[in-house]
């Protein structure tokens, strides 16, 4: 497919494409930035209609395809589809282990194939996690998967991240808060108000937004009160606000 790429900056040729009297062909940015053709240093360029119709009509597949995504798409908009494609796969975090997969699929990777701590929770509904070293995998309702870490950190306890996974960004619409007492007397909350995103293919998080103290009694265990929210809820409960207000009006009248 090079021959659809532009010469000069080797990015796929979009409309509107220009050629010189030559016809050596080179994209809108490019004829911007240079005064004469990279290929015989013509200084005139005009549109090439017939390009255009050519780079229009070349269609390709999704390159996760084999992860379930159908769209076929024009070349010259296949980045960006890939950057925001939902079938964009996500890995498993041990360095051993090949597999990679939708969010879906590494639910049943990660508790069928390794056997990993999984728990299955509602947003806005605190849930307890024990406190263990490894990750412990989180499932919304909605599917959204989670992977909290625990990692001992001498003498001090646990430092406990968590991350939303998903491809192709960095920030979640997630917020999270984590509630223990490590003995009597003593309570604490952590929260993290923004979720960070991963594909899990650096592995598990390490970013720490707490620490968890040891237990003053051995071999008591000890538990995390965790509460997911995310404003995806907030908006969907506003809508139905409105949608009531409406049907209220409606009944006045």
């Amino acid at each position: 497919m090079d021959v659809l790429d532009c010469p000069v900056c080797f990015e796929p040729f979009k409309p509107p494409i220009f050629q010189c009297s030559v016809g050596h062909f080179i994209c809108s940015s490019c004829c911007n930035k240079l005064n004469k053709c990279p290929g015989c240093s013509r200084t005139t360029f005009e549109r090439c209609l017939g390009m255009e119709r050519i780079v229009e009509s070349a269609v390709v597949p999704c390159t996760y395809v084999e992860h379930g995504c159908t769209n076929k798409v024009t070349y010259f908009n296949k980045k960006s589809h890939e950057q925001a494609c939902s079938y964009e796969p996500c890995f498993c975090p041990d360095s051993s282990c090949s597999f990679s997969g939708t969010v879906a699929t590494l639910w049943e990777h990660f508790t069928t194939q390794h056997k990993w701590l999984s728990t299955e929770f509602k947003y806005y509904t605190p849930f307890d996690v024990r406190v263990k070293p490894g990750a412990h995998f989180l499932r919304a309702g909605d599917g959204q998967l989670f992977v909290m870490n625990m990692v001992p950190m001498e003498p001090v306890g646990h430092g406990v991240s968590l991350v939303c996974v998903q491809p192709n960004t960095s920030e979640s619409s997630f917020g999270c808060n984590v509630a223990f007492s490590s003995f009597t007397g003593h309570h604490q909350i952590s929260t993290l108000e923004s979720v960070t995103c991963s594909s899990l293919s650096d592995g598990l998080p390490e970013d720490y937004f707490c620490i968890m103290p040891k237990a003053l009694d051995v071999g008591v265990a000890v538990f995390l009160r965790i509460t997911i929210d995310t404003e995806l809820v907030d908006e969907v409960d506003d809508d139905q606000e409105e949608d009531e207000t409406e049907e209220d009006d409606s009944d006045d009248l």
